[in-house]
């Protein structure tokens, strides 16, 4: 089956022609689906027939800047990136973001220019992953049709938690009085990581290790014992394992958590010294929220129960030292 009929769109989209005034080269355009945490986003090349198709999309449009995305888990929307200098539409940046909630408190520059309606966008979106199907997994198309469609009728999911689920915030005591074990939780830091220079380059693993490699850091590379497969509770853990971060706490360490999309991605979290939990999902901001935006506040919301959108596996609490590193 083709990306374009998991997404049930056409393949080929009747667009409202425009003068074709902008000669594009076909390494213009870089597509990336903003939709992973530990692992680094898919991202495709636009032909030029597409590029061409994509500006007859957005053309007189108000777009979005890359950083206007609600740093949610799951489906962030798309960017779109040019690579050269060549002639863009006078509304066209080069840079911008399709789809995905907007933050909060953002607020549209001023602009001669009306915004994509919500079914434009949908429409864009859709039609764009329909370019990177030969890139992007068909789980995850169906995934992300699911989001579009729960977001047309305006209602959220709510994952029930799994069988999977085994330990406790009371597990975490127990294992932590089973050894020689210093809890030394940091405080809360997130302007550390949420700047440009830092933000896109680490993701979870490096917020919940806390350690800022820049390397978009992996369970298992620093070890030279990477994980192999679908992310899964087992292989995922197992590299963390080698790299330091393990289910039993011996010295000093820090609380964190794993979690994983079934066979698509995997997350982490980490325990402050003011007992909330905090997370970074994939290259966006740091943040102390769940995909309710309620604070997961170490007691009546933690990494087990709070909302987590496709990473319905908790595979565990787990204790990462005090200075370990990752790559």
């Amino acid at each position: 089956m083709h990306a374009w009929q998991v997404l049930g769109i056409s393949p080929v989209r009747q667009q409202q022609s425009i003068p074709k005034l902008y000669k594009l080269n076909p390494t213009t355009m870089i597509i990336t689906l903003d939709v992973f945490s530990g692992r680094p986003n898919p991202s495709w090349r636009l032909s030029e027939k597409n590029a061409q198709q994509l500006l007859e999309r957005v053309a007189n449009k108000a777009l979005a800047p890359l950083d206007a995305v609600e740093n949610t888990l799951g489906f962030r929307g798309l960017t779109v990136t040019a690579t050269s200098d060549d002639q863009l539409p006078d509304n066209v940046t080069d840079s911008f973001r399709l789809g995905g909630s907007f933050l909060a408190d953002y607020v549209s520059p001023k602009s001669k220019f009306s915004a994509l309606s919500g079914e434009e966008t949908d429409s864009a979106v859709s039609w764009l992953l329909s370019t990177g199907q030969h890139i992007v997994d068909e789980n995850v198309l169906a995934y992300i049709q699911d989001t579009l469609l729960l977001s047309q009728q305006g209602t959220e999911t709510f994952p029930a938690e799994p069988a999977e689920e085994k330990e406790t915030m009371e597990d975490i005591e127990s294992l932590s009085a089973a050894a020689a074990c210093i809890i030394q939780n940091t405080a809360y830091n997130p302007g550390f990581w949420n700047v440009p220079a830092v933000q896109p380059l680490n993701n979870c693993y490096n917020y919940a290790m806390n350690y800022r490699s820049n390397t978009f850091a992996q369970p298992g590379r620093i070890s030279g014992r990477p994980y192999g497969g679908a992310p899964a509770c087992n292989n995922v853990g197992a590299a963390a394992n080698w790299d330091g971060c393990k289910t039993t706490c011996l010295g000093s360490n820090k609380n964190v958590a794993l979690v994983i999309w079934p066979g698509v991605d995997y997350h982490w979290y980490r325990r402050h010294s003011a007992g909330f939990w905090g997370h970074k999902p994939g290259q966006t901001a740091a943040r102390n929220t769940d995909n309710s935006n309620i604070v997961i506040n170490g007691t009546t919301r933690t990494p087990q129960n709070c909302n987590r959108g496709p990473y319905t596996i908790f595979c565990g609490y787990r204790f990462s030292p005090t200075g370990m590193k990752v790559r």
